[in-house]
């Protein structure tokens, strides 16, 4: 059973807490009549934790759910129960930065906007070893930065999945393009791969060019994950000087999508962003 919050957890959650709320019950109050500690409910209500299932029939039985309700409980369940995405090298993340990866692997589609370096997915192994060395709070632990390429394939490897490939569409900040990380021949090496990336239809990168001026939103990262199920709400992760962090407001939520969307109006299209980064590749690390 995966560690900590999990999609089919956080699912699990949204279906028992109007249960809850109708039985008129507090969570204190459930945890009492099934004689289980307040805590295991308040975490399954937040899907940080999934209970042994004999814990969660009984809180079905107290809140008298509905056979419906049982039933569709039950699946989720299940569906929590098991494993959907192993992360490798999960030991040596932070929580966050895990929560992030284990969302990523069940998205459908994934929007990113990254004002000072190249998107984690699209980097090469030496940039992200590079980068390894002055961001440690993505880790857990030491030695992060001998996995950090590892670590970047294992997230490429859901661009190229045979079922379902991840859509990703990328918002670069030109500035990206300009830094050097490493060397000039590592920045040769991952402006290519950029190029070679975008050649992929379930790919569309655009540059943000230095003429658009100031834009928002102005912190780290910005990641949006939407879901193959409709129902889905959209998962937002903004990443700063503490790591990465999930949204959780539904306003907010709104207004980094609005924002997101905004910045991808102004960006060069696909086919300019491919030739400025040529450009760049061409005539700055010549």
């Amino acid at each position: 059973m995966a560690v900590g919050t999990t999609r089919a957890k956080r699912r699990l959650g949204r279906h028992v807490k109007p249960i809850v709320e109708r039985a008129g019950l507090k969570p204190a109050e459930v945890a009492d009549l099934v004689k289980t500690s307040k805590d295991t409910v308040n975490r399954l209500l937040s899907g940080d934790h999934l209970p042994r299932y004999p814990t969660f029939l009984a809180i079905m039985m107290v809140l008298k759910a509905t056979d419906e309700e049982l039933g569709e409980g039950t699946a989720l369940w299940e569906r929590a129960n098991v494993d959907a995405v192993v992360v490798e090298h999960a030991s040596a993340l932070s929580p966050g930065y895990l929560r992030f990866r284990m969302d990523e692997g069940e998205a459908a589609q994934e929007r990113s906007l990254d004002p000072s370096v190249i998107p984690g997915i699209l980097q090469v192994g030496g940039y992200a070893e590079e980068l390894g060395r002055c961001a440690p709070a993505l880790t857990a632990g030491k030695g992060w930065t001998a996995q950090a390429a590892a670590e970047r394939r294992d997230r490429q490897g859901l661009l190229s999945r045979p079922v379902n490939p991840l859509h990703l569409h990328a918002l670069i900040d030109e500035a990206a393009l300009h830094r050097v990380v490493g060397s000039r021949e590592l920045m040769v090496e991952q402006l290519t791969h950029l190029l070679a990336v975008a050649e992929h239809d379930h790919v569309t990168l655009q540059v943000i060019p230095f003429e658009t001026g100031a834009y928002g939103p102005q912190f780290g990262a910005l990641t949006l994950l939407d879901y193959p199920e409709p129902e889905e709400p959209l998962s937002v992760f903004v990443e700063g000087h503490s790591g990465i962090k999930v949204v959780e407001n539904e306003r907010v939520v709104s207004k980094l999508a609005a924002a997101w969307d905004d910045v991808a109006r102004r960006a060069l299209d696909p086919r300019q962003s491919a030739k400025r980064i040529r450009e760049v590749r061409g005539t700055r690390y010549a």
